[in-house]
């Protein structure tokens, strides 16, 4: 059975994109994943710089080891000014000091989803951080990614995703995600 590590980019509590986090978690679960949905929130941390890289504290290494312990990963990302969230790019950071030398997603399966008031749907954020994600940290990231536009009527209702395209999206971001765990965990 595919573990599935399950977080939002924002750790605010109403964001749009937590909820997004919230139904893919529901969503891999009823596919069959074991699923871990965590908050950033969870992994307070200082700002990354060269002075941590040989000590890291705690909660990098509590971090770490839920990237580790899991097969595949879904991000849900807010866009802040058409990029990700410091808050996301330093946990990572923080992650691959903790990972023996080895970029912190190495070998990791990746999907990303966003959720965004705008008619974009957070594509910008989408594009951006798939590279980071791949150039920066290794990680395999499905070609497939979950873009919710107009956030606040596709995300009205709790737990749903209204708009028919946006939920299309996401379920094949999803299962392209399990898809891409099971043809890995065969080799």
């Amino acid at each position: 059975m595919a573990r599935i590590l399950v977080f939002s980019g924002s750790t605010r509590p109403a964001s749009f994109n937590g909820r997004l986090a919230g139904i893919a978690a529901r969503d891999l679960s009823a596919l069959g994943a074991t699923v871990t949905e965590i908050s950033l929130a969870d992994f307070p941390l200082p700002f990354v710089d060269e002075d941590g890289r040989p000590n890291p504290p705690p909660e990098a290494h509590a971090f770490n080891a839920a990237l580790q312990g899991h097969d595949g990963i879904f991000i849900a990302c807010p866009e802040y000014n058409s990029g990700y969230p410091p808050i996301l790019k330093n946990a990572l950071d923080w992650a691959s000091m903790c990972n023996g030398g080895k970029p912190g997603l190495a070998g990791k399966v990746v999907a990303l989803g966003a959720a965004s008031p705008s008619p974009r749907g957070g594509y910008r954020v989408l594009m951006q951080l798939r590279s980071t994600l791949e150039l920066g940290y290794a990680a395999l990231v499905v070609p497939e990614m979950a873009s919710v536009a107009f956030a606040s009527k596709a995300l009205a209702e709790p737990g749903t995703l209204a708009d028919e395209g946006a939920a299309k999206l996401l379920a094949a971001t999803l299962q392209r995600l399990l898809d891409e765990v099971k043809l890995r965990r065969k080799d």
